[in-house]
């Protein structure tokens, strides 16, 4: 993943170029191939880059076509093919030879900042137009790319890494107490207010949205969001709705390669498996194209089945797959620094599953996403597609097929709740912590946050939701961005793509009739039904459990030593016993909270 930066001097004062260079210096971890910064007068962008692509042998970021618009950015963009015939430059354009940064030069050129409902693909970037001295950015539909970034005094930063932005003079080191305290009662990435982080004078663009910098004026927008209007699809056969999505699904999987060397994370589910099978299909048009799997497996110290079905795929797609051993790696030690405080309970585990390994592939795709973008809500919500009778017929099919039904959706388990369980956040997964200190609660009011939290799913539906509320809420809520995972992870990261992210898939999910398709992924089964195992085809989804109470480590918790921020945010008495607290159940996720938040501002350079 390619690293930029862009600084912006409201006042006209001229961009110091050794602070740029500098800036761009502190990224060097995420683009190691070649370094360049770019200033005219009070603009500065600079770019460090990483080739991930075939084409990328032509970039030469921060890039400009004509002198008067420039960019800096991380950039891939999709259906090329298409977007070329859009802006009618197929004959005047050889893609084998154009950077993804053109095209979006291309397509600023054609279209303005209406560009971004035409751009596909992962990308942050940010644009200086000299002749309108605007500096327009933007953030891909999903969130998979960062952008971040702080506006102090007349200096405007803007970055795909929170590392280099605090690297500015400018930008304090002062924590946002509203993130954190998010992070306490809701966990990672789940924050009210999208737009923060963990440092309060940077901000993030949240996905689908356009930031416009103009005479030092700040404006953000929305571009994109999930369509509401997408007809029903209707075939006459079931072999057509397979074929269709099987054709969409294979799109999706050869926008993200561009390269010959793919790695994928392979867990043994039909997620991931699926995009392996669908990279085997394309070696057959690219011979060049080589696939290596990487499986996280914690057997050595936990029940599972994964080895076995992790097995069964590999041996069924002659892959060789390396497998780390997630049982040697300990509880919250070594802890790396991160962006912010996380629910990351092996941390050096996970840096060694992304790591990027000279003598191994840049890419890396993953299934993240597969279990949103095909999300079944329940019979009740396939009654407004095929009627009742037909419903009953489906329900009873998938039964025999699966050996479970459908949710029905009939809302009695809510009533159960609201009659039994009438304590504001009775819907929560957990009970409310009882260990923030009080006087950080007081003052953020965190009691009314978490209440208000838990019961806004009650209010009132959408006037106008698309037809599967669950696939939007899934796919739009969660933060999907990688990038800049690991605050200075001090070795660069592979890039990480995710096909089922992709806006055109999410379109056709959202045009299925939910009954039988959208039932336990029925319409990828389908589709995979001639390239995986039987026993991975008919596998269920099952969780890896509580993996907390096979990474217990008593002496950890007695030998809890906080610094002294902690005691801030987290009530001394609590932390006194807290070896007697912290219980092996699902509970004690929770009341690993306050340790991880310990863990990562001991390690926080202030």
């Amino acid at each position: 993943m390619s690293g930029f930066i862009a600084v912006v001097n409201t006042d006209g004062t001229p961009i110091d170029r050794t602070l740029l260079e500098t800036l761009t210096a502190s990224l060097r971890f995420h683009g190691p191939d070649h370094q360049q910064v770019w200033t005219d007068g009070a603009v500065g962008l600079g770019h460090t880059l990483f080739r991930t692509t075939d084409e990328a042998r032509h970039e030469n970021q921060p890039a400009s076509l004509d002198g008067k618009v420039w960019i800096t950015g991380c950039i891939r963009v999709d259906a090329r093919e298409d977007l070329l015939h859009k802006l009618g430059l197929q004959r005047d354009i050889r893609l084998a030879d154009t950077p993804d940064s053109h095209l979006v030069l291309h397509a600023y050129r054609g279209w303005g900042e209406q560009c971004l409902e035409h751009l596909l693909g992962d990308y942050s970037f940010a644009l200086w137009d000299s002749e309108q001295r605007t500096l327009f950015c933007a953030r891909d539909r999903f969130g998979l790319r960062q952008l971040c970034y702080a506006q102090v005094g007349n200096t405007f930063i803007v970055s795909n890494h929170i590392y280099s932005v605090r690297q500015h003079p400018a930008v304090s080191d002062r924590l946002c107490k509203a993130a954190i305290g998010d992070f306490l009662l809701f966990g990672d990435h789940r924050w009210g207010d999208r737009t923060l982080t963990a440092f309060a004078d940077i901000r993030t663009l949240e996905p689908a949205h356009r930031l416009v910098l103009q005479d030092s004026k700040l404006k953000t927008s929305r571009y994109w969001d999930v369509a509401t209007d997408i007809p029903l699809l209707r075939y006459r056969r079931e072999d057509e709705y397979v074929e269709h999505f099987a054709h969409v699904f294979k799109t999706s999987v050869a926008d993200r390669l561009r390269t010959n060397d793919i790695v994928i994370s392979l867990s043994g589910g039909m997620d991931s498996s699926s995009i392996a099978a669908v990279i085997r299909d394309l070696q057959k048009q690219n011979p060049q194209l080589t696939l290596h799997a990487d499986s996280i497996l914690h057997d050595s110290i936990h029940p599972s089945d994964e080895r076995y079905y992790v097995e069964q795929v590999s041996r069924a797609l002659q892959l060789s797959t390396r497998h780390i051993d997630g049982g040697s790696y300990r509880l919250l030690s070594p802890y790396l620094q991160t962006i912010c405080p996380l629910e990351l309970y092996q941390p050096q585990l996970e840096l060694e599953r992304i790591k990027y390994d000279p003598t191994r592939p840049r890419i890396m795709l993953t299934g993240d996403g597969g279990d949103e973008v095909l999300a079944f809500s329940s019979v009740r919500e396939a009654l407004k597609d095929v009627s009742a009778i037909r419903a009953l017929g489906m329900v009873y099919s998938l039964r025999l097929l699966y050996g479970n039904t459908p949710h029905l959706g009939t809302g009695l388990m809510a009533l159960k709740n609201r009659l039994f369980h009438r304590a504001a956040g009775a819907d929560s997964p957990y009970p409310y912590p009882d260990w923030i200190n009080s006087d950080f609660e007081q003052e953020l009011q965190l009691k009314q946050r978490w209440s208000s939290h838990w019961t806004a799913g009650q209010s009132e539906p959408l006037s106008n939701p698309p037809r599967h509320p669950d696939i939007a809420r899934f796919t739009l809520t969660p933060d999907w961005n990688m990038d800049d995972f690991f605050m200075s992870s001090g070795c660069t990261l592979m890039e990480l793509r995710c096909p089922f992210l992709d806006p055109r898939l999410v379109d056709l999910m959202m045009s299925l009739p939910a009954l039988p398709w959208l039932f336990n992924k029925h319409v990828l089964r389908r589709a995979m039904g001639n390239k995986l195992p039987l026993e991975v085809l008919r596998r269920p989804k099952t969780p890896l459990g509580t993996l907390y109470e096979s990474l217990h480590e008593p002496l950890l918790l007695e030998k809890f030593r906080p610094v002294a921020a902690t005691s801030h945010y987290i009530d001394q008495n609590w932390i006194d016993g807290l070896p007697a607290r912290v219980k092996m159940t699902t509970d004690a996720y929770l009341d690993l909270r306050p340790l991880t938040l310990d863990a990562w501002l001991s390690a926080l350079p202030l």
